[in-house]
């Protein structure tokens, strides 16, 4: 009979007199076994228990190591899979609250990583948040604060806009960049909108750009994507078919790249032009959205049809992971640009109750977008996180898991790394959150604001009928109770906190006529 056990650590493999043992095989392994600081004692009294003692020791070893590995995380640089929604709502989906419309394979996404309750885009339009994640800088300092082009301002507006950017500046180092230079293969696939010509995803660190223009829908999201001279950039001169979906073609694209690079580090910057207008989705998947009731204000069965096949690129990407075997070393992200857009369509393309309003606007419904995270070793599978957390703090949180130190996020000057929450943490090392968009948005409906949160408190400030509204968002999330006038002393600590924040940042204000 053999006889062993694990002794404390740092103890040394022990012979007993009754006979030595003369085995590489177990010295090989003792050494090893002593290499990660466990000991081993064994009690050998024949050749035959010999042998079964060795096939029991190396059992226990590769059980002791592997999970050793699970524990300490990731031990090379993970492949990165970004996936980013357009217009996608904070309640667009079955994991974020939706009883309309069907998700599984974003549930499942959601169900083996984190989900994010408070998570915020860097701005309510596309552009903006699009330059915050490639600089981890917030829009304000990037005086990039509008999608590209902008609207024109209204006759009877009080301001004029500021001289902003309406590309990504050339001196800004990108996400890719950064990414690159740490060895990753880098692509970008889909929308762009941050600039053309030199300021393509091709110049600005992606090794490969896939349908990344200025552009910021498709004129049609069947082949081929358009009318001459207005098509989606790339893809209509690469051949397809009559009733081919971008999002699907996108997706084949996106699998080839990880087919191809599955060997060695890579990072995907996977960004849908859907669920941006215009609503059109496959008649299949309308027919099936047709056949189930709304809900909570969710009703439009286009926009469901489009969201449907977001979801199916999900699961394909997925399961590419899995086939090659790499999903234990991918990270993945899912999120959207902004909230999600209530301003079009018949029933409204989307409802982000509770939360007010949606896209353009500086309510909740405008700035909460839905977050997953999925990163095996460190994430832990169906993990819920409250804390507020913003599109900039992604370039610092990726750099990190690709193994840089703080140097090489130091261009990060307003987002931090969220690996301390994925890890299991319950804060971060700030409670202030910040917007500033001078701009008029969707013929004036939305005129120029700025925003602060600091912990539970929220306040906004409205330049166009020059007053400010605060809300305690804890325990009114839909910001239907105005509480200015009766709490002035915090209305007034927020709004001088504020003012600060402009100033460091550098902030462009909206002109005075």
């Amino acid at each position: 009979m053999t006889n062993w056990r694990l002794p404390a650590p740092n103890c040394n493999i022990t012979r007993k007199p009754e006979r030595r043992v003369r085995a590489r095989g177990l010295q090989g392994l003792a050494r090893r076994v002593r290499s990660r600081g466990l000991g081993l004692v064994a009690r050998v009294p024949s050749r035959g228990a010999f042998a079964d003692f060795c096939k029991q020791a190396l059992v226990l070893f590769l059980a002791i190591y592997c999970t050793g590995l699970m524990a300490a995380g990731p031990t090379s640089k993970p492949n990165i899979v970004f996936i980013l929604i357009d217009d996608m709502g904070g309640k667009d989906g079955g994991c974020f609250g939706s009883r309309f419309y069907r998700t599984p394979n974003i549930d499942a996404l959601a169900a083996s990583g984190m989900r994010f309750t408070q998570a915020y885009a860097a701005c309510a339009v596309c552009s903006p948040t699009r330059a915050a994640l490639m600089t981890g800088k917030c829009p304000a300092r990037l005086h990039l604060t509008d999608y590209i082009p902008g609207e024109a301002v209204p006759k009877d507006s009080r301001f004029i806009l500021p001289d902003w950017e309406k590309q990504l500046p050339l001196q800004e180092i990108t996400l890719a960049d950064a990414l690159r230079k740490r060895g990753y293969t880098t692509a970008h696939i889909g929308k762009w909108h941050l600039g053309g010509g030199k300021f393509l995803p091709q110049f600005r660190g992606f090794d490969t750009n896939i349908a990344g223009g200025n552009i910021g829908h498709p004129p049609s999201y069947f082949w081929p994507y358009g009318r001459p001279n207005n098509r989606v950039p790339g893809l209509s001169e690469r051949g397809g078919r009559q009733g081919e979906y971008l999002t699907d073609q996108l997706t084949d694209e996106a699998l080839g790249f990880i087919e191809t690079n599955r060997d060695k580090p890579f990072y995907l910057n996977f960004c849908h032009y859907a669920v941006h207008a215009p609503l059109q989705g496959k008649q299949e998947l309308i027919d099936e959205a047709a056949d189930r009731p709304g809900a909570d204000g969710q009703s439009n069965t286009v926009y469901a049809a489009m969201l449907k096949s977001v979801d199916d690129s999900v699961g394909r990407i997925v399961r590419k992971l899995d086939q090659l075997h790499i999903a234990d070393r991918t990270l993945i992200v899912f999120t959207s640009d902004n909230g999600g857009a209530v301003h079009f369509g018949n029933p409204p393309a989307t409802s982000n109750q509770p939360l007010r309003m949606g896209k353009g606007y500086a309510y909740e419904g405008g700035l909460r977008v839905p977050l997953l995270v999925r990163m095996p070793g460190v994430t832990r599978p169906g993990a819920v996180c409250d804390t507020p957390v913003i599109t900039m703090d992604f370039f610092p949180t990726l750099l990190e898991l690709a193994g840089a130190g703080p140097a090489a996020s130091r261009t990060s000057v307003d987002g931090v790394s969220l690996v301390p929450l994925l890890r299991g943490g319950k804060s971060l090392p700030r409670n202030e959150l910040f917007w500033h968009y001078p701009h008029y948005w969707n013929g004036g409906k939305v005129s120029p604001y700025s925003v602060v949160r600091v912990g539970d408190w929220k306040l906004i400030r409205f330049y166009e009928t020059d007053h400010e509204e605060l809300y305690d968002l804890k325990s009114d999330l839909s910001e239907t109770h105005d509480l200015a006038g009766s709490n002035s002393a915090k209305r007034k600590e927020m709004s001088l906190r504020l003012d600060a924040w402009l100033k460091q940042v550098g902030a462009q204000m909206p002109v005075p006529r």
